[in-house]
């Protein structure tokens, strides 16, 4: 596939280098696509003012105060995935590479290690057929990630956290832009989203291709549409551009 690079813009007035500019790294899928600057310190897009930012938060999230804002903020830090599904079945081919010392996990076992888990917690057999259909999809995801130039050959997406923590970071930014919280907190909550990821991913790289598949798995169903190609896009911008963060912080600071 032939990549799209896109513009990147920087504010002269927002960190380039430390935990806050690792943070607003970690939210460029959303940033640089809406072609606002990767590292502004109080909006995440520089598509509206702060009246439709408030009315796009409303309709896209339920958000309609500073109290709705915090609560979103703060699940989206929480640690608990938004698309408890996919996690779960990350979770069982973790486990059952452990079993196998790590060797790369097969199909046929991640089957027999969701059957187990069907079994265990109780689940019919429409529950499996479900589980074994989204498995499905991981995998063709992962394997387009790699004729993508998104993933090395044999690499495979350990978790998904990535789509909230990147969302989290910018969602602080937003919460700025809409008069929501003052920059102190919400650089607070951003910074806290970037020691979040690098806690569970090791490189820009790994952690890109967590948020795309999250992203992916909630919006795009396996249509290759969009919802993928724009954050594609974003990727390939961040991993060649000479100015780009990923290029000049290191993701484990």
């Amino acid at each position: 596939m032939n990549a799209n690079i896109l513009d990147l813009h920087a504010d002269p007035n927002g960190p380039f280098h430390g935990p806050l500019a690792h943070a607003f790294a970690c939210a460029v899928h959303i940033s640089v696509n809406n072609g606002a600057p990767w590292n502004s310190p109080d909006r995440g897009c520089g598509c509206c003012d702060p009246r439709e930012k408030r009315e796009g938060l409303a309709e896209s999230w339920g958000i309609n105060s500073a109290a709705d804002w915090r609560q979103q903020q703060e699940a989206l830090l929480a640690g608990t995935s938004s698309n408890p599904t996919g996690s779960l079945l990350l979770e069982l081919r973790r486990q059952a590479s452990w079993q196998t010392g790590g060797a790369p996990v097969q199909p046929a076992m991640w089957y027999q290690a969701i059957a187990g888990w069907c079994q265990q917690n109780g689940r019919d057999n429409s529950v499996f057929q479900q589980l074994q259909g989204i498995v499905g999809m991981i995998v063709n995801y992962e394997n387009r990630f790699v004729a993508d130039g998104l993933l090395p050959p044999g690499a495979v997406v350990n978790d998904i956290r990535a789509w909230d923590l990147g969302r989290g970071a910018n969602m602080a930014r937003w919460g700025v832009h809409c008069g929501y919280t003052d920059p102190r907190t919400a650089h607070w909550y951003a910074a806290r989203a970037g020691e979040l990821a690098r806690q569970y991913y090791g490189s820009w790289v790994e952690f890109s291709a967590a948020y795309i598949l999250g992203r992916c798995l909630h919006f795009d169903n396996g249509e290759f549409g969009s919802r993928y190609t724009e954050p594609l896009d974003v990727h390939h911008t961040m991993v060649t551009h000479p100015q780009s963060p990923w290029l000049n912080i290191p993701f484990r600071v």
